[in-house]
């Protein structure tokens, strides 16, 4: 897979599980602009989970979650940024 292509891939991943989870970048990111390395360590980090497909399925399979599942490589992050 194309480098560029696998990073749109685990970012729109990374974008869909954020929504899932009830974090919004653009809400994180415009109080804290400096939030914005995180975003993009958290889109390379997923770039390297082994889940991937079983990834796709949770995502499938749930319209919101109160956190994203154990596999996840960046669900510490989730998990502190929704409780705020």
């Amino acid at each position: 897979m194309k480098l560029f292509k696998k990073i749109d891939e685990h970012s729109n991943l990374m974008g869909t599980m954020s929504d899932k989870v009830g974090v919004d970048w653009s809400e994180v990111l415009a109080e804290h602009p400096d939030m914005a390395q995180k975003y993009r360590t958290a889109v390379m980090t997923c770039t390297h989970c082994k889940d991937v497909g079983e990834c796709k399925g949770w995502l499938a399979e749930n319209t919101e979650a109160p956190e994203a599942p154990d596999y996840c490589l960046n669900k510490d992050l989730l998990g502190k940024l929704a409780k705020g």
